[in-house]
This record gives C-alpha cells, structure tokens and sequence, in this order.
C-alpha cells in the first residue's frame, strides 16, 4: 500500500464510522502530518511512513446525548472489527490491522465525534 492508498483507508474507515451513528454526517477531514518516518529501528528513518489525521463532525440532532453516542460509537467500532485498547470518559482508543490506530472521542456541545488517528506504517515509495 502507497502512503496515499493508506490515508485514505484510513479516511474512508472514519468516514464510515461517523456515518454508521450519524447517517447524514458529512465528516470534514484534515491531514495533520504527511508521511512522517516510522521505519528503522528507532521509527525515525524514512523508510517506512505514515501520516496523522482527524475526521470529525457534528451531530443535526440538538437533542443528542453524548453519552449514548458514545456508546454507538464503541457498538461500531467492534462490529467494524476494530480492537479497542481503553476508553476513558467518552474516548476510546483503537487500532484495527490495515487501517491504523484511532482515538475517538464524543464531545459535549455540540455533540459530535472526533476521530484522531495514524496511519499504519507503510513503505515509503521516495527511499
């Protein structure tokens, strides 16, 4: 998989999260880091990359609850075949194989979830 190819199954699996608990989301997407070095023995040659984003949106609904929120984001997230490691208040981190590692999180006004999250570690095509 390109650098590329990885930020966008990454994108493409947040993307599908949101809209799983808010069908009529239209999730806004930003690269926060591109292909920064995770290769070689202390993960900082640029043989290997992977990139840092976060997807988010916010609910339509005012009269959401975030804490029920949360919970359907936790419900998709093991139907969607990811591994959650923790959860601590309305945050959760996962990592899913081929995808990445992800922290969410469901904030109180506006409700919404926030998807933080790195790419897998992938070739980097430049080296």
């Amino acid at each position: 998989m390109t650098p590329e190819e990885s930020r966008q199954v990454l994108i493409a699996e947040a993307k599908a999260i949101i809209r799983a608990v808010f069908p009529d989301a239209e999730p806004l997407v930003a690269v926060q880091v591109r292909d920064s070095p995770c290769g070689g023995l202390v993960g900082t040659e640029h043989t290997s990359v992977t990139s840092l984003l976060t997807v988010r949106s916010n609910t339509v609904d005012d009269t959401s609850n975030p804490d029920e929120v949360f919970r359907k984001v936790l419900t998709v997230l093991r139907q969607r075949g990811w591994t959650i490691n923790y959860t601590k208040g309305r945050v959760a981190g996962a990592e899913r194989t081929g995808v990445g590692g992800i922290s969410v999180g469901v904030p109180d006004s506006p409700v919404g979830i926030n998807i933080g999250g790195d790419t897998e570690c992938v070739k980097n095509p430049d080296e």
